[in-house]
């Protein structure tokens, strides 16, 4: 049996993961104001795969901060933009509000421990590069350091 999942954001009364046979396919569609009465929220499975934005940013000090995010895009290339969403008012959050500079940074097979451990919830002072064991690297256009 394949599942798919659909998100219905017009259901007007749906209530749960609510499934519906065709003849070819189980289907199950979401409303996330109703619920999904499943044992974990399908939302972040539902968007796979999805490209980590291993973020870097400085506070107004110049203390680095490094955190993958896991909503991250491109959203146009006239002009290139990229841009991540944070669950909550995190350190790169502040840091970048304060600066207006970050670097995005490509994650490999090689790094995921690395960015594994930058994802831990640390204090603000805490430099997740050194965390991680990761060397820091001048960025090119930006004051914000970038994985080397």
């Amino acid at each position: 049996m394949r599942e798919n999942f659909a998100q219905e954001t017009s259901a007007p009364k749906a209530t749960k993961a609510t499934k519906a046979t065709n003849d070819t396919q189980d289907t199950y569609f979401y409303d996330p104001r109703a619920g999904h009465g499943l044992p974990h929220d399908p939302f972040k499975a539902i968007l796979a795969p999805r490209v980590i934005g291993w973020i870097s940013s400085c506070n107004r000090k110049g203390q680095a901060n490094l955190a993958p995010y896991s909503f991250f895009g491109g959203f146009s290339d006239n002009p290139k933009v990229i841009a991540f969403s944070s669950d909550g008012y995190k350190d790169s959050i502040r840091n970048i509000e304060e600066t207006g500079e970050f670097t995005w940074n490509l994650t490999s097979l090689a790094l995921a421990e690395a960015m594994n451990r930058s994802a831990a919830s640390v204090a603000p002072q805490v430099n997740e590069f050194e965390l991680a064991g990761l060397t820091q690297v001048p960025g090119s256009h930006v004051k914000v350091p970038r994985v080397g």
